[in-house]
């Protein structure tokens, strides 16, 4: 049976396609919304919904007058790892830059032991909460990238409990196989992207472990003839292609993300303005993550504004991860993305909601129409700003997937 959802104050409707114009969300008052099957039937003005020959028998649904927004997309997280790295941020706040803890045999290194000695469901009980959070700060859609491995099993392992995650909750997640570095003590480079490549990229494509291929396109990383090698792969393997670009150095990421046509360019605080011009050209979505330059309490800040004013449609993620953005609230990245980037509350709900559906290449979330997922998040209040003007504590009053309220299931039914 449809649900006919009303007393909705303000409906926000993120435009399609159109993430780089000035007004790139409509907001419609007293509005309505019909759902069936885990889908849109209509959404609008409450009068025009009403009408539909559908809304005759639905159950009806009242939200009070408080806001409806489109449910959260967090195009780039890590989101599944295991153990903390507390210290590291401890020593940052007594003057350690990342780069110094890094080589100190801290950074992305530290992950890898904890990683290796937990069970695939030691890792689900370790990241469920943080998923449970996401979802009560009105995120519906996830992506999960691995990394913290650098061997292959290790690798597939993160992923393993992503899709174990997936049947835990409403929420849709989507793996990525992330190369990350090189491992410590590695003498053959080639050697370890091709291992790479055959397989964690190719198990994980075979395996439906992972949806996406993203690569660290830096000095201390992969250099661009090398995630060249990586995109091919991924390519080959029917994994869209998503590019870290331009987090510490600006020498050519961004241009290779949109040389490679990657569904999205992520980090991009160092990114120049030809770069900026080339993403916009090849319609790649600047994804940028505020929470790194909070947590690691360093300039520069992305410039979400720039990238706008290059023609960018620009999406806003989380990048939850133990060393350089432990944050699980994407409303409140939102914020920081309008507060320290440069946008504005509606281009930060246009860059959560439909850019973080076109950075991972979903054409059926993002917005609340005929057709869509009815993916939805209700504000308690009447003004759907609440959600980033709330800083830290965005009032969400229900996060709704697929027409219902959400909910996780017990750890104990881990597959």
């Amino acid at each position: 049976m449809p649900t006919l959802f009303v007393g909705i104050s303000e409906l926000v409707q993120p435009h399609a396609d159109e993430g780089n114009s000035k007004e790139p969300i409509d907001v419609i008052t007293d509005a309505a919304l019909l759902v069936d099957g885990g889908t849109v039937l209509a959404a609008g003005e409450r009068v025009a919904v009403e009408k539909n020959p559908r809304a005759v028998h639905a159950s009806v649904i009242d939200f009070d007058g408080r806001a409806v927004v489109p449910g959260l997309v967090d195009s780039h997280t890590h989101v599944v790892f295991a153990g903390e790295r507390i210290d590291e941020f401890s020593r940052r706040a007594r003057g350690e830059t990342y780069e110094e803890i890094a080589r100190a045999g801290g950074g992305i290194l530290r992950s890898i032991e904890p990683l290796r000695v937990a069970s695939v469901d030691d890792l689900v009980l370790q990241s469920l909460p943080r998923l449970k959070k996401m979802l009560a700060h009105g995120t519906t859609t996830v992506e999960v990238k691995s990394g913290y491995g650098m061997a292959p099993e290790l690798e597939l392992k993160q992923l393993r409990a992503a899709k174990a995650l997936a049947a835990m909750t409403p929420a849709s997640i989507f793996g990525t196989a992330l190369a990350h570095v090189v491992p410590p003590g590695c003498t053959n480079r080639r050697q370890y992207i091709n291992e790479f490549c055959h397989q964690v990229i190719a198990q994980a494509a075979r395996q439906k472990l992972a949806s996406y291929c993203d690569v660290f396109v830096e000095d201390i990383a992969f250099s661009l003839a090398e995630t060249r090698i990586f995109a091919n792969a991924a390519r080959e393997h029917g994994l869209g292609l998503k590019l870290h670009v331009d987090q510490l150095t600006d020498h050519g990421g961004a241009a290779l993300a949109a040389e490679l046509g990657a569904l999205s360019a992520d980090h991009l605080e160092m990114t120049r303005e030809p770069g900026r011009m080339l993403l916009a050209k090849a319609h790649v979505v600047a994804t940028i993550l505020p929470g790194c330059a909070l947590f690691l309490g360093k300039d520069p800040w992305p410039n979400g504004r720039a990238l706008r004013d290059s023609g960018c449609e620009v999406a806003v993620a989380t990048d939850c991860n133990p060393g350089s953005s432990m944050l699980v609230d994407l409303c409140s990245c939102a914020a920081m993305a309008a507060t320290r980037c440069g946008l504005s509350l509606e281009e930060a709900l246009w860059a959560t909601t439909r850019g973080g559906a076109k950075a991972l290449g979903l054409n059926d979330r993002g917005r609340l129409v005929q057709g869509e997922r009815a993916d939805f998040v209700v504000v308690d209040h009447h003004d759907w700003r609440a959600l980033f003007y709330n800083l830290g504590d965005g009032p969400v009053h229900g996060t709704y997937i697929a027409g219902t309220a959400s909910s996780l299931k017990s750890p104990s039914t881990c597959p």
